[in-house]
């Protein structure tokens, strides 16, 4: 939900600068895949709070400034011609979707 100058320096930190990607600052694509808002009880319990230690502290990410609507919730989907083939929705911000399962399933037509 960042602008795309906020999406370039994320990506560029990871060494993903040529890796296409979306800005959708009004989150009208978060709406289109079924992605709600979270409750005050998904966004702050304490696996929230554990995962977000872990990620900011434990593996050196830190933390940043909020870019969006912190109660959106996220979601993972593997998209092939047109066609979600793999969905994962959060049911906090603390899952963990296994992206190597994700991108490892057959492909419609292969």
């Amino acid at each position: 939900m960042g602008s795309r100058v906020q999406g370039d320096d994320f990506f560029a930190r990871y060494g993903l600068a040529d890796v296409a990607r979306l800005s959708d600052p009004a989150a009208e694509l978060y709406r289109s895949f079924g992605l709600r808002r979270g409750t005050i009880a998904e966004i702050f319990n304490w696996k929230v709070w554990q995962r977000g230690f872990e990620s900011a502290i434990l593996e050196g990410h830190g933390v940043g400034m909020l870019a969006g609507d912190g109660f959106q919730m996220p979601g993972v989907f593997l998209i092939y011609r047109d066609e979600i083939v793999k969905a994962f929705r959060h049911e906090t911000p603390a899952d963990r979707p296994d992206y190597l399962e994700m991108a490892a399933c057959e492909l419609p037509g292969q």
